[in-house]
């Protein structure tokens, strides 16, 4: 099955390297997780074509039968466009994710002052890089957010140990609040879950995150472009232009959280 956006391959890559199954079924692929099941972009169907109107019905038997216990929706299509209305309307909800890429070290401002920035390491650096991730979530559904960071953390400290992988902290002191990581795949190196503490944002701080494993991604010759996903419209996409990222293709996902 061909697919022309990096976001995604790069994302079926990095899947099948924490332990995910990716199944080709001729018109779509089918994608488990089975360590993180709560994980609702490691658990999904991937359509090669844009969301069609007709097809709501259609992909939803699909997901139900391939992943019968899994509490969520999630679906992907390669194409940009089609219509996504007719999934909103039936109480799906739509993101439009944009890949950038660049081929040079990224742009940045210098670290704020007290702001260091290091590779996470100990199993507290992991811990609160967890803690990180689930900050937005609301007080009602932290515990289960926790659960799913922590299985998350656990895959990412594993890239970390094959070699594949930097993760980078932002410590505010010993207070870890941003990250982000970077996996080398072949000629491409992607970034992955960037996060940065509601108190400590606008700050350049991710800008910084962004450079420093830009620049140890590239320290391997084989690595030639550097891949990030962000959504369409959201505050992220201004960071990474500026920081010398283009756009290079669009993907949409839709998703339905457990009733």
């Amino acid at each position: 099955m061909r697919i022309d956006s990096p976001g995604l391959t790069t994302d079926l890559d990095l899947l099948r390297l924490q332990g995910s199954t990716v199944t080709e079924h001729g018109d779509h692929l089918v994608v488990r997780t089975e360590a993180n099941p709560t994980f609702w972009w490691g658990n999904f169907l991937l359509v090669p074509s844009a969301a069609r109107s007709d097809e709501v019905q259609r992909w939803t038997a699909r997901f139900e039968e391939e992943l019968p216990d899994a509490d969520h929706r999630a679906i992907a299509f390669t194409h940009d466009g089609g219509d996504t209305a007719a999934w909103a309307a039936q109480g799906w909800d739509v993101e439009v994710d944009v890949d950038l890429a660049t081929t040079s070290v990224p742009v940045a401002a210098e670290v704020p002052d007290g702001i260091r920035i290091r590779a996470l390491e100990s199993d507290d650096d992991w811990e609160q890089s967890a803690h990180v991730g689930g900050s937005d979530t609301p007080e009602d559904r932290r515990d289960r957010r926790l659960v799913f960071e922590r299985r998350r953390a656990a895959a990412q400290r594993g890239l970390v140990e094959s070699g594949r992988a930097g993760w980078f902290g932002a410590f505010d002191g010993d207070r870890l609040v941003a990250n982000l990581g970077i996996v080398r795949l072949g000629d491409l190196a992607r970034y992955q879950d960037v996060v940065t503490l509601e108190s400590h944002r606008r700050r350049g701080i991710a800008g910084a995150l962004v450079r420093a494993a830009g620049e140890w991604a590239l320290e391997d010759p084989a690595v030639g472009r550097l891949v990030i996903v962000a959504e369409d419209g959201g505050p992220a996409i201004g960071l990474y232009q500026r920081a010398g990222f283009a756009e290079v293709a669009r993907h949409v996902g839709v998703s339905r959280a457990p009733a």
